[in-house]
């Protein structure tokens, strides 16, 4: 099994404006952080018996998150392996660098994380007496994580008195390129110096959210896995706040189960600030989580006179 690994700087995405951060403002437009595709001329949609199938794939990192060296898994699935002289961890391969995720310049975003893939010399050994069909899956799993972030407001709850921000109302944020992305972010006031801040969020990408410990073995993944994210980080100020006193997480009230259904999810926190000032706070969440895609194709291997299988 061969493994092209190939770190390309140059390639460029032109894209409208300076900053590359989704906000509540914007349409959540489907991202899955990598994006995996077949190279072109690579498959053909006909083969003939003995003939070796080799396939080549392009992994690019379009999102905010890095994929570190063997955190990215790729299988091969959805025929018999030992048909084709392979077993399953041949068609198991893993990223040979860092997925690095895009790095913005100016008015032009660079895409720095690519890899190539491939799943060579498949060749069906037994002999053919009419065509067959080969369909192939091709599943990634890999981890991902989102970063949420808004401008929030303490002091007096009461509009009237509070001269620099408004306490209780929705805020606008920004999401870092990725799977989640959230879609509201409210904060209200409920007394004893307590602000509470909830954000909905959703899967906006192609694929499922799965365990980060499921990752480099999504081929076997049970349903109670499935749908798991944690809140890897809340920072107020650069300051974190994910094991101090001052934190209170309400849903979940564990911070490494926080479950998606249909897609969607909430998380709720209490933040004290028993502070008789007014001012503006810069709020981070963070969520972690492994995604899995998948995609299929298929080919027909015509047999071939005097041709027995695939001959050395």
């Amino acid at each position: 099994m061969k493994l092209r690994s190939v770190i390309i700087f140059i390639t460029i995405i032109f894209i409208s404006g300076c900053s590359h951060v989704a906000t509540n403002e914007e349409t959540i437009s489907s991202n899955n952080g990598l994006d995996i595709e077949i190279l072109e001329n690579s498959l053909s949609d006909v083969y003939y018996e003995g003939e070796n199938i080799n396939i080549e794939l392009q992994v690019e990192n379009l999102g905010d998150y890095t994929v570190e060296k063997n955190k990215f898994f790729l299988y091969l699935s959805g025929f018999n392996p030992t048909a084709f002289g392979k077993n399953l961890e041949s068609l198991k391969l893993s990223n040979n660098n860092d997925l690095t995720e895009l790095f913005n310049s100016d008015n032009e975003t660079l895409v720095t994380g690519i890899e190539y893939f491939t799943f060579d010399n498949l060749c069906y050994k037994n002999n053919l007496d009419s065509p067959y069909d080969l369909n192939m899956k091709f599943t990634s799993c890999y981890p991902y994580q989102t970063i949420i972030s808004s401008k929030v407001c303490f002091g007096d709850p009461k509009a009237n008195n509070n001269e620099l921000c408004m306490v209780n109302e929705q805020k606008d944020f920004t999401n870092t390129l990725a799977p989640i992305q959230a879609t509201s972010l409210v904060e209200n006031y409920i007394g004893n110096g307590d602000y509470r801040f909830v954000i909905n969020f959703l899967n906006s990408g192609s694929g499922e959210i799965i365990g980060l410990d499921k990752t480099s073995d999504c081929s076997n993944i049970d349903s109670r896995s499935t749908s798991l994210l944690s809140i890897d980080s809340i920072k107020l100020d650069g300051e974190e706040l994910i094991d101090s006193n001052i934190l209170n997480l309400e849903l979940p009230q564990n911070k490494d189960n926080v479950r998606i259904i249909n897609d969607a999810g909430s998380i709720s926190f209490k933040i004290n600030q028993n502070q008789d000032i007014d001012y503006i706070g810069d709020l981070q969440v963070t969520l972690s989580y492994g995604y899995k895609s998948s995609f299929d194709k298929s080919t027909v291997i015509y047999d071939s006179e005097g041709v027995s299988g695939c001959e050395a």
